[in-house]
């Protein structure tokens, strides 16, 4: 049996070959995809943080402290002077002339207005005495020879009252006014003569006396 040759077919499936191994390597041939860049959001999401800038803050400076003033008690004052009650301590005395400013009148004895009489420099007695009668004290005279205190007196220790039934007074003494200071440089007794009565200091020994009509009192500092 006779055998019949195709060359036109053997060419064409050569050709069909040919074909599809080019393509296979057109294929494997293509370069790589250019690789796109990172978008703006996704460097932002991959970077380090970014501390803020902040001005730092200055305290302010403290106010220095000022201690409160301390608070000073005010003055004890003086309670107002009576003039119808008679001083019964030294200081409320001494406020009586200090309340006058009165320059003291150098005298060595005197009488009152009212007759209370002062020896302020003398060797036999440094008091005052009033014109008569005295100040009822039974109690404080007892058996002396009166029972009414009618003079008091200095001594070498406190003043002394007296319930005397003699006299210390001598005629012709000068009289002085209400409120006048009759005083002895000598002895620096000094005495304050007022309506209710005569009062008396010796400031070196800081004692004194009241002495009046209806009422006598002795007193020393301290």
């Amino acid at each position: 049996m006779a055998v019949t040759h195709r060359p036109h077919l053997a060419r064409l499936t050569a050709a069909a070959a040919l074909v599809l191994a080019l393509a296979a390597c057109s294929d494997d041939a293509e370069p790589d995809a250019v690789p796109t860049a990172p978008s703006s959001s996704a460097t932002e999401a991959t970077s380090e943080p970014v501390e803020p800038t902040t001005e730092p803050t200055t305290a302010p400076t403290p106010e220095p402290t000022v201690p409160p003033e301390p608070t000073v008690p005010p003055e004890p004052t003086e309670p107002p002077i009576d003039p119808d009650a008679p001083p019964t301590t030294y200081d409320a005395a001494q406020a009586r002339f200090d309340a006058l400013g009165q320059e003291p009148v150098e005298l060595m004895r005197f009488e009152s207005t009212s007759g209370i009489y002062c020896l302020l420099d003398s060797d036999f007695a440094i008091g005052c005495e009033l014109p008569a009668g005295g100040v009822p004290d039974p109690v404080y005279c007892g058996d002396g020879p009166s029972q009414n205190v009618g003079r008091v007196v200095f001594t070498e220790g406190d003043p002394l009252p007296e319930c005397n039934s003699d006299t210390i007074r001598e005629p012709d003494a000068p009289v002085v006014e209400l409120d006048t200071v009759g005083a002895s440089s000598a002895t620096g007794v000094q005495c304050l003569v007022e309506e209710i009565g005569v009062t008396c200091l010796d400031p070196a020994r800081t004692q004194g006396f009241f002495l009046g009509p209806d009422d006598y009192t002795v007193f020393t500092a301290g």
